[in-house]
């Protein structure tokens, strides 16, 4: 089936490389907008037309990069941002653009308060959901007096992930072992003008953490319901999920309709994926955070038989939608180069075997790069591994939106 409406998406890197995919299979025309030059989403075979486009991406040069792609074409697409900022600044402009566009993002404030952490929290304690012990400090007489009865070590993690990657690279946030360590990490953030907060660190091992995903409408609720249980992660304890499976929601019954609930009463619309981990302590499921575009490994959910991206898809085009939630259980999505050091440390920790590793490979159908019907991009990011190693860099081939 051939639509109308192209897909914009905004930025491309293995995320977009999912949208890509996910949305180009289902005979949509892609467009990828990115201000990487050798952006692995341009190699797909699904991207028609790809865009180099410089940032920032603050609302003037955003709204001036969609009026020009709306200028070159009579059709309206929709769009994907792919990252918090992106997506709080897209939910900032699109009223000014809905006759052009199609949008998948919340309204400001709702987007807001799922991207911006200290906000979030301060949203679920008044709905009484529970989440991370977590600190709110002001100023540095705050942190002094805190850093004397916190317990250690304690996660310093941004309001904004998005801004404290640009400032640091690509880390969560950062672990104080001591007093002192909290005051120099509070100070190093502050003078970045990176709002913080400190959080406890949950224990328990990373099959303790699930998603509950899907696309939300405001009105009706979850329009499908899908649920993955991490495996492996990587880096240790603050990073992302390199081996999950498909599980049943019927489980999480409880933390659905706190989340379901959530969202209607922030009145967010959009696609949604709830990140919690049941505390080795208690035995309780604390919220961590609701992702507000799309996140690593949706595509799992495609392979189930429940593809969340395409059902944000539709409704954004108007088509008729139903409610989904049965779906196939125990298929599994796996990101290779970085489930590689995550495997070995286990295994040299002894909590993994090369028995159990092997069978933990058994039912993966998707990958974060590799897909036997669109083979260049796995090609080019180790090609590339390969020259960035020796030194050297690729050319890139693209086209403007001209043709």
């Amino acid at each position: 089936m051939k639509f109308e409406n192209p897909a914009l998406v905004l930025g491309g890197h293995h995320i977009g490389l999912g949208v890509v995919r996910g949305l180009g299979r289902r005979g949509i025309d892609i467009y990828v907008v990115d201000d990487d030059r050798f952006s692995v989403a341009f190699k797909s075979k699904y991207c028609k037309i790809a865009v180099f486009f410089p940032r920032p991406w603050d609302q003037q040069r955003m709204t001036l990069l969609l009026k020009d792609i709306a200028n070159k074409t009579t059709k309206r697409l929709v769009v994907y941002p792919l990252n918090d900022m992106d997506t709080l600044t897209l939910s900032r402009v699109k009223d000014n653009l809905r006759d052009d566009f199609h949008f998948v993002v919340g309204d400001p404030e709702a987007t807001e308060t799922l991207v911006n952490k200290i906000k979030f929290y301060h949203a679920l304690e008044r709905s009484k959901i529970e989440y991370p012990k977590t600190f709110f400090p002001k100023d540095l007489n705050d942190v002094r007096q805190l850093s004397k009865s916190i317990s250690y070590p304690v996660f310093v993690r941004p309001a904004i992930t998005e801004l404290f990657i640009r400032a640091f690279g690509y880390r969560k946030g950062f672990v104080a072992n001591s007093p002192e360590e909290l005051v120099k990490y509070f100070r190093l953030a502050t003078s970045r003008k990176i709002e913080v907060m400190f959080q406890e660190i949950t224990p328990g091992p990373p099959n303790n953490s699930i998603q509950l995903e899907g696309y939300f409408k405001k009105n009706s609720g979850f329009i499908g319901i899908f649920a993955r249980q991490r495996l492996r992660i990587w880096p240790p304890n603050f990073g992302n999920t390199t081996l999950c499976v498909s599980i049943s929601p019927s489980q999480f019954n409880v933390e659905v309709k706190k989340i379901t609930d959530f969202l209607k009463n922030i009145g967010y619309n959009g696609l949604a994926s709830a990140e919690l981990k049941k505390d080795a302590r208690d035995g309780k499921y604390k919220l961590f955070e609701i992702n507000a575009r799309p996140w690593l490994h949706f595509w799992l959910s495609a392979s189930c038989g429940i593809d969340i991206l395409f059902l944000s898809y539709l409704d954004a085009v108007g088509e008729k939608i139903e409610y989904k939630q049965k779906y196939v259980t125990g298929l599994k999505s796996l990101d290779f180069w970085s489930d590689i050091p995550a495997s070995v440390k286990m295994i040299l920790e002894n909590d993994l075997t090369f028995r159990r590793w092997l069978s933990s490979l058994v039912r993966v159908k998707r990958f974060l790069y590799f897909d036997k019907t669109d083979p260049l991009p796995f090609i080019y990011t180790f090609y590339q591994r390969l020259k960035v190693a020796s030194g050297e860099t690729l050319p890139l081939i693209r086209q403007s939106l001209d043709g």
